[in-house]
């Protein structure tokens, strides 16, 4: 009899939990939500993304974490693997981490 009570809770507490965190609601998220509607009221100018696929080392170095040796190691690259498919790519490169990428990730794009 106890096991069977232990596995109602047990089923009870599971399905709790797995509900949607949509639905649970405190005062942060109720700020968010207003926030992004405020944003979504019209189209946002888009900032211009570098091309990975051409850019000079100069417009790579303007990037956060991107000095001379990686730029030069990006282009290096590019030249004897071809263009890059994915931004996300460019995690290949020597010296080139996760980290730097997520830093730069909307700032990059491949055409």
């Amino acid at each position: 009899m106890r096991l069977l009570i232990l596995s109602v809770a047990l089923t009870a507490l599971a399905i709790a939990s797995c509900r949607p965190r949509e639905s649970i609601t405190n005062s942060n998220s109720a700020g968010l939500s207003a926030a992004r509607s405020d944003n979504t009221s019209g189209p946002q100018p888009r900032q211009p993304c570098l091309n990975l696929n051409n850019a000079t080392a100069e417009e790579l170095i303007r990037l956060p974490g991107i000095g001379e040796v990686i730029a030069k190691r990006i282009i290096d690259y590019r030249e004897r693997h071809g263009r890059f498919r994915r931004p996300e790519e460019i995690i290949i490169i020597e010296g080139f981490s996760e980290r730097k990428y997520r830093v730069i990730a909307g700032m990059v794009c491949v055409e």
